[in-house]
């Protein structure tokens, strides 16, 4: 069971999902497989290419907005759309996330939504008693 889910009636003509996780690993790879369900549909997509990211920043909150601009990014300059991502943070905050996944080929792929960015609208990210929770809405 995904450890994510889209918020219905939070915005209108956007997306918006909240996703949860043990700690800042699980909460980053679990927002992330939020935006590339979005994307497409991941069982339809290959782990061909690895893509390696690597961020910092001393915000959290703006570390998982770039790291998530960043995905996003990917689909647009590079035409690449991922089935999976691994997401390891250190310090405060160093981000070393591996994505897998495939150029983009619309008679293989079942694409979903065209994701333009992350806003910072309603956007949270916050430590709570059972771990991590981020909120976040998507222009589409």
């Amino acid at each position: 069971m995904p450890n994510y889910r889209f918020l219905e009636g939070l915005v209108t003509a956007d997306l918006a999902f909240e996703a949860t996780g043990k700690d800042l690993n699980d909460l980053f790879a679990n927002a992330a497989e939020a935006v590339l369900v979005s994307q497409a549909d991941v069982n339809t997509v290959e782990q061909k290419i690895k893509k390696k990211i690597t961020l910092e920043n001393k915000d959290v909150k703006q570390l998982l907005f770039d790291f998530l601009n960043e995905i996003i990014f990917l689909k647009d300059a590079e035409q690449l759309i991922f089935k999976t991502a691994k997401v390891a943070i250190t310090g405060k905050y160093q981000l070393v996330a591996e994505l897998k996944g495939e150029k983009i080929n619309i008679k293989k792929h079942k694409l979903g939504n065209d994701l333009k960015a992350v806003t910072m609208h309603k956007f949270i990210v916050e430590e709570t008693s059972k771990g991590w929770r981020c909120q976040v809405v998507i222009d589409i």
